[in-house]
């Protein structure tokens, strides 16, 4: 099959995906135990800050302490997880995943109510929910192309951020609402019991393996954890296309985390935000993922995920330059700003589905953790660096000029992508073609 041709097989794929989405096995329970996660996810996020203030007097140290500990374990577990995944059912462990988290976080309004909970069990249950969700993003990320098949992957990856974005918008209020009527510990208890929901979505769904349509290949031999270390690495550096890809996502966070560093700040400094607009604005970010969820099945059915892809990232500026922009717009800085992040936040759901579209077809289907695991190392890993630079440069230069450095860091994204194109055009036959 030429380039061209499997550029064509994947637009009239994507024309009809939402109904043959529907059709494959196990899908609509994928998303059914995605709904539930965001539920969780949304509710955690909100009630476990509000949990360590109210009932354990947290100070802001403590704060910050206690979303390190759920985030760091991608910086340290991702690798590993991606080559166990590359070795067990993912299905399974998404499974247990879940449950691990939910009963993680039903401990804390257990503990709250016999009046021995603690900030260190706070810790231990954060960076758990953490190392659960990475086993759940990973091991969802790893199973979808053999749910879907490959010729569906940017739309069922589309589809999936349309439920998360769908459910983020409304979780973080329910959260509010529930933290007034009934406390913020037992509001974790809606938390927990939407993974275990979550957990038992997939358990319904996949009772029966044949859900799978693309069976992971078994490998021929076992192979040792330094072998296998050493095939994922080799395979995610070496391959253009995937190189290529991992480069733009890398320079892509590192502006994003540069840029959320002093957003805040500058929202409230220079244009004399409120935080109630400044809450406004946050509000509007799962509104820009949503719309791009939805369009992006269309638009790749017109444009091909290539075309779509290019598309994302070099608009990706466009969207950024609005910040710095708004200082200079008296009238409507609000108007800027919310339409800066609707866009960006749009542009990055129809980057990220196409993106991961294209990794997905040349990654062999036993290759697929371990992939996953060594780009969340090599797109995440820069990140704390970045924001703290940001700070840095936010103090030093100014809050001004550093967004411009924002909007400079972004369009840097964009180099790899003539890298990409280039080999594209040599690369004309997926991996497991």
């Amino acid at each position: 099959m030429d380039r061209q041709s499997a550029e064509a097989e994947t637009r009239d794929d994507s024309r009809g995906a939402p109904e043959l989405l529907r059709h494959r096995p196990g899908f609509p329970a994928l998303m059914v135990s995605v709904a539930f996660g965001a539920v969780a996810s949304g509710i955690m996020n909100v009630a476990n800050d509000l949990v360590a203030i109210y009932a354990l007097n947290a100070d802001a140290t403590q704060i910050g302490l206690l979303n390190a500990s759920e985030s760091i374990a991608f910086l340290f577990l991702a690798i590993p997880a991606g080559i166990l995944l590359d070795r067990v059912s993912r299905i399974k462990t998404m499974i247990w995943a879940q449950v691990a988290a939910g009963l993680a976080i039903f401990s804390v309004p257990v503990c709250w109510a016999l009046q021995v909970l603690s900030y260190p069990q706070l810790l231990v249950v954060s960076f758990t929910v953490g190392v659960a969700g990475m086993f759940w993003g990973l091991g969802s990320g790893s199973a979808l192309p053999g749910i879907v098949g490959r010729d569906l992957i940017s739309a069922a990856f589309a589809r999936k951020e349309t439920v998360d974005a769908s459910v983020g918008i409304v979780s973080p209020g329910l959260a509010g609402i529930l933290v007034a009527l009934v406390s913020a510990p037992f509001t974790l208890l809606v938390a927990g019991t939407a993974n275990f929901m979550a957990a038992g979505a997939l358990l319904w769904g996949f009772r029966n393996k044949a859900n799978v349509v693309h069976q992971a290949a078994e490998p021929k031999e076992r192979i040792s954890f330094k072998a296998s270390f050493r095939e994922g690495l080799h395979f995610t550096l070496k391959h253009p296309i995937i190189r290529a890809l991992t480069a733009s996502s890398s320079i892509t966070n590192m502006g994003l985390a540069f840029g959320a560093a002093l957003e805040t700040l500058y929202f409230i400094r220079v244009l004399g935000f409120t935080p109630q607009v400044v809450g406004l604005v946050i509000s509007t970010t799962a509104v820009g993922g949503l719309l791009g969820s939805l369009v992006v099945p269309g638009l790749v059915g017109r444009l091909g995920e290539r075309k779509l892809l290019a598309l994302s990232l070099l608009c990706l500026p466009l969207a950024v330059v609005l910040v710095p922009l708004a200082a200079s717009a008296t009238a409507v800085p609000v108007a800027l700003i919310a339409a800066h992040s609707v866009l960006y936040n749009a542009l990055m759901v129809s980057y990220n589905a196409t993106a991961y579209g294209l990794l997905a077809r040349f990654t062999p289907e036993e290759m697929m953790g371990r992939q996953q695991g060594f780009r969340l190392v090599f797109t995440m890993g820069p990140v704390p660096v970045l924001g703290i630079v940001g700070g840095l440069l936010g103090d030093g230069l100014g809050l001004q000029p550093s967004m411009w450095i924002w909007v400079g860091i972004t369009a840097c994204a964009g180099l790899p992508l003539v890298v990409f194109l280039n080999k594209s055009s040599q690369e004309t036959t997926p991996a497991n073609a």
